[in-house]
């Protein structure tokens, strides 16, 4: 287990230290929490993670169940990628990281298994490789005021409440410290376990400015021929399928594959100034405000 998450990890019952022994103790309520390998369950209740269900579009699903095993090993390879990212958009997390003082800690909330460096620790609702802590967004297994950054990478569109999630991740952060967030505007569906919504880029903004951040920066993460072929390949999918559920999850794959070069026109096209318009995905950089003192003390009267 990393240190820097042992470090911030906090009981999500009720925020308490905890004692990281073979079964890991709060110190506080006496909640007890278990581990999948090295990394820390940290579930408030007991609860699972939430789970995949009846509203996953899968492939595989619409095979026969022998041909199942095969397809699993080489649906990555024929999975189409329907999303294209400027050598710009890739690296703007690692930008943001690298502008955070050096020896802070940054909390990648809903991290997959991405790895940006050895001052983030990697949360999610499953022990994927990467990641440090299991827990929710939406009730972070974290010390208050314990880092300088947070990260939702393509996160907020998946949880059933963000405007609590951002809550959280303002919770965490110390004084004057940032957070990122990437999120859909115009994509499909795509349940990871869920999939509730969508913003525009100063939809976006608004989110983060009402619940106290300060934005620093914001702008298109991914292009509009990315929407264009994400959305495309979708309709086309559904029009061939003659209203057949498991003919759309077999087609696809191969209308994906269709419309996949409309994507690479978001080499240029994201950098237009309109692109927010019809972008696929936007992204805002925001400051925490720290609270004012000078206004508690110029209340204060002489003594």
């Amino acid at each position: 287990m990393k240190e820097l998450a042992s470090r911030i990890a906090r009981c999500p019952a009720c925020l308490g230290e905890l004692d990281f022994g073979e079964t890991i103790v709060c110190r506080g309520c006496g909640s007890s929490y278990l581990r999948e390998g090295n990394t820390p369950i940290l579930l408030a209740g007991g609860g699972d993670a939430p789970r995949l269900g009846e509203w996953y579009p899968g492939f595989l699903d619409a095979l026969p169940p022998r041909m199942r095993p095969l397809a699993a090993r080489v649906a990555p390879r024929l999975r189409p990628t329907l999303v294209y990212k400027s050598q710009q958009a890739r690296t703007e997390v690692e930008r943001f990281v690298a502008s955070l003082p050096a020896d802070g800690v940054v909390l990648n909330i809903g991290s997959g298994e991405s790895a940006y460096g050895p001052d983030v620790v990697n949360m999610d609702i499953g022990p994927f490789a990467n990641v440090d802590l299991v827990g929710v967004a939406e009730r972070l297994p974290v010390a208050d005021a314990s880092c300088e950054g947070a990260i939702l990478m393509a996160v907020l569109e998946h949880v059933r409440d963000a405007d609590l999630t951002l809550t959280e991740a303002r919770r965490i952060l110390k004084p004057g410290g940032k957070l990122f967030v990437d999120v859909p505007f115009i994509q499909g569906f795509h349940a990871s376990p869920h999939d509730y919504r969508r913003y525009t880029e100063p939809g976006l903004r608004e989110a983060v400015e009402r619940l106290g951040f300060e934005v620093e920066a914001s702008g298109v993460a991914v292009g509009p021929a990315s929407a264009a072929t994400w959305i495309g390949s979708e309709f086309l999918a559904l029009l061939l399928s003659g209203r057949s559920e498991r003919a759309y999850r077999l087609l696809r794959p191969l209308t994906g594959w269709l419309l996949w070069p409309v994507k690479h026109a978001d080499a240029w096209l994201d950098r237009h100034p309109m692109a927010y318009t019809a972008a696929s995905a936007v992204w805002v950089r925001a400051r925490l405000e720290e609270p004012d003192e000078s206004v508690g003390r110029s209340s204060e009267g002489p003594g």
